[in-house]
């Protein structure tokens, strides 16, 4: 087993060694078709290496804890997969940059609307409208559109409006979720390189995205009541997917994963911060719910919200320098990411490219540094949490006392 990390003095994402086994360097083009897809061929590489690790040494091992929680994660990289070659093959047909600029911010991350738009800007799509791998795939975007149109059900445990994805116990056959994920993987595919006249065969399950049943060792169970609208699961599925991914990285310097990786582990923050707001500080509930909705992916914001209160309960000694060090972490990645899009997106926004000029990372560095942060994070949690019960015991004890008091008092 690998030492505890902690967080050190001192963060620095970009150190590199020249020549260093682990470096990456992250450089797109600029040509959105290939920067696109590069970036979805990474995110589809980093689901399949965890899904492999689920059905093969999870299953065996009947590793329950690793074969549900993992889910979420695994599911946003398919799909982030999915949406990134969707509008790389788009970038084929809407080829001005105005152009491309609306048709991106009309569809968002609603697969089913963007599906439609580009078989709308394929000449040859029309005639192939029948074809059945057409008709699949369209019907497996609609059935996502209608569980997870804006792309956030399998990052959070609730949406804008608090719904929740699962609100009962789910049984999902994680053979059925992979196969559909690369039936729909491999379509595009095809698309994205010859058009739809040439789509192979794939189809195997009905086009949908939760299909439930399969073998006790090969499925996901979700939707357990107590953690409904609990940031626990999804923490701790960003965590240990990036965590996994982090080993293989380490194991085989496939640096396909690193930015799947990142992303995770980045998420996985955003989830730490907001657990510890919502859950476990003193800011009443309705507040604290306010500040998630306003504050958003904004790493500093989320954590200077929360920062104080953990310097008050630490009670740490004076020469302490963890909070101090656990600032600059959280500014370090804040700085370097500050709409949590630079891991999953070539582009921001307005179609501007991250790394244009080339970048060189330390796999390694970063992944040890976002390990540190998260690890730190959940400690917190630990910490706040049991403060909060020790306070409710001793509330209940209080109020007992004082029950127990009225009535000595009633009798007389």
């Amino acid at each position: 087993m690998d030492n505890f990390r902690w967080i050190r003095p001192n963060i620095n994402l970009k150190c590199f060694i020249k020549d260093g086994e682990y470096n990456v360097i992250l450089h797109n083009s600029g040509d959105l078709v290939s920067d696109f897809k590069y970036y979805a061929e990474q995110f589809y590489a980093g689901a399949e290496n965890l899904m492999a690790y689920l059905l093969n040494e999870a299953s065996s091992k009947g590793d329950i804890a690793k074969l549900d929680l993992w889910y979420f994660a695994i599911v946003y990289l398919y799909r982030q997969s999915l949406e990134l070659l969707l509008k790389s093959t788009l970038f084929q047909y809407i080829v001005n940059f105005e152009d491309r600029k609306i048709a991106i911010g009309s569809i968002r991350h609603d697969l089913a609307q963007g599906l439609e738009l580009l078989l709308n800007s394929i000449p040859e799509a029309k005639e192939s409208q029948e074809h059945e791998g057409v008709i699949w795939l369209k019907s497996f975007f609609e059935d996502i559109s209608r569980v997870d149109r804006e792309s956030d059900m399998f990052r959070y445990p609730f949406g804008n409006n608090m719904k929740v994805l699962f609100e009962k116990q789910t049984h999902i056959s994680l053979v059925a979720t992979q196969t559909n994920m690369q039936t729909a993987f491999y379509i595009l595919k095809d698309i994205n390189k010859k058009g739809c006249s040439f789509i192979g065969n794939h189809i195997v399950y009905d086009p949908k995205l939760i299909i439930e049943g399969g073998a006790y060792y090969e499925q996901s169970v979700v939707g357990y009541k107590y953690a409904e609208r609990k940031f626990y699961p999804y923490f701790s599925s960003y965590e240990e997917a990036a965590k996994h991914l982090e080993n293989e990285i380490k194991q085989n310097h496939n640096s396909a994963l690193f930015l799947p990786m990142c992303y995770l582990f980045r998420n996985a923050v955003e989830l730490g911060l907001k657990r510890i707001i919502l859950e476990d500080s003193h800011v009443p509930y309705d507040e604290a719910m306010k500040k998630l909705k306003r504050k958003k992916h904004s790493l500093v914001s989320l954590w200077n919200s929360i920062s104080v209160e953990i310097a008050n309960y630490a009670n740490a000694p004076d020469d302490d320098t963890t909070l101090i060090d656990t600032n600059k972490y959280i500014h370090e990645f804040h700085n370097f990411d500050q709409e949590s899009d630079i891991f999953r997106y070539p582009v921001n926004k307005k179609l501007l490219t991250y790394f244009g000029d080339g970048q060189t990372f330390d796999m390694l560095n970063v992944a040890g540094c976002f390990h540190e942060l998260c690890n730190f994070l959940d400690a917190v949690d630990g910490m706040l949490s049991e403060i909060k019960q020790v306070e409710l015991e001793m509330m209940y004890e209080y109020e007992s006392e004082m029950h127990s008091e009225m009535n000595y008092y009633n009798d007389y």
